[in-house]
């Protein structure tokens, strides 16, 4: 506006430019100098409403019982989150009344969401644990109290205490059942990887599988859903108490998986089961008896080409249709059986006459 005003005689054009650039720089201080009162008066009536509530620092990281200096922590201690602050020590109060090892259960959690692909703490199982990051995470409303708080924790201190005794009970409830059948579980030298075998629906028809063909265990690596791990809820139902029969561990890549096996059994014969030029009729292969391991793989990209070569053999089932490839929860029963037909196994079975 300054710039478009007409000029009085007699001055200078630099004169209008000089006094333009005061007037700007004036307007620009006082928009900082209010913004910065408004930031001011916000953060010193936050720290008062929260200063009869809100402990400091240290005592916070005594109240989610962090003894250890290098153990990492969830939440951060800083003055934006003084609600979740609150929550966390309102909660843990109350489940420290019901004799539950809160930082424990803050760790789970942790451990949880670092790494996903391990599953849910067995001790707590899954409801549990989200239940208590539901509460410690959610955002309440501006008229929400510290009372209020306190009463929700209870609350939710209670149904943390009822989800992880019904995981104890059902827990304990397979293996009483497991064990009794595993007394009546033939088992036989051989082992089924998952090479990051990505339903959990398949996996646990493979379980079944594997329980079927008398597998000493499965072994599972990388995103494959596993016992106790990512995926588990859904691999229980389709697996029907199967992954509590056959014994499982997991492995973060399947190279790892080989190299302990290399290690731990060397007289197996590790298998991988692929479409490729070098690979040999499933049926024409002979299986050793020592042992053997058959590898199965990613449902698209199939067994990972690195290992390929850290093999002993590749085999496959003959195709003849316009598709190249079967379901990996198909292809094993397959291989795994004539394996046995092989070991004369089968022949024990007395048909009916």
């Amino acid at each position: 506006v300054v710039m478009f005003m007409p000029r009085r005689k007699g001055l200078k054009p630099s004169v209008f430019v000089l006094w333009t650039i005061m007037v700007v720089l004036g307007h620009s201080a006082a928009l900082i100098a209010s913004s910065y009162h408004h930031y001011a008066s916000r953060v010193i009536a936050s720290r008062r409403l929260h200063m009869w509530t809100t402990p400091s620092p240290k005592q916070m990281m005594s109240a989610v019982h962090c003894p250890h200096q290098h153990r990492p922590r969830l939440f951060s201690f800083t003055s934006d989150r003084y609600e979740e602050q609150e929550r966390i020590i309102a909660l843990h109060a109350e489940l420290q009344k019901l004799n539950i090892d809160a930082a424990a259960l803050n760790d789970a959690n942790l451990q949880a969401v670092q790494n996903p692909t391990n599953g849910y703490d067995g001790q707590y199982g899954k409801s549990a644990i989200k239940t208590y990051r539901s509460f410690v995470q959610a955002k309440s409303s501006d008229d929400d109290t510290v009372k209020s708080i306190s009463v929700l924790a209870g609350r939710v201190a209670r149904q943390i205490d009822f989800l992880i005794k019904r995981h104890r009970s059902h827990e304990s409830e397979w293996i009483r059942h497991s064990d009794a059948a595993k007394e009546t579980r033939q088992i036989f030298p051989l082992i089924l990887l998952l090479d990051n075998v990505r339903s959990a629906f398949n996996v646990g028809s493979l379980f079944r599988t594997a329980d079927a063909a008398g597998c000493s265990r499965v072994v599972t690596t990388g995103i494959t859903p596993h016992p106790g791990g990512s995926g588990a809820e859904k691999l229980t139902k389709s697996a029907l108490g199967a992954d509590r029969m056959v014994p499982s561990y997991h492995f973060d890549t399947t190279l790892q998986a080989i190299e302990s096996m290399k290690e731990k059994l060397p007289d197996y014969k590790i298998i991988g089961m692929e479409t490729t030029e070098l690979s040999a009729v499933y049926s024409d292969y002979k299986y050793p008896k020592e042992g053997m391991v058959l590898i199965l793989g990613n449902e698209v990209t199939g067994v990972d080409t690195e290992i390929i070569p850290l093999l002993d053999a590749v085999v496959e089932i003959p195709m003849f249709g316009a598709k190249n490839s079967l379901n990996v929860a198909a292809c094993a029963p397959v291989v795994l059986f004539e394996a046995l037909r092989q070991w004369k196994v089968l022949d024990s079975i007395e048909s009916p006459e």
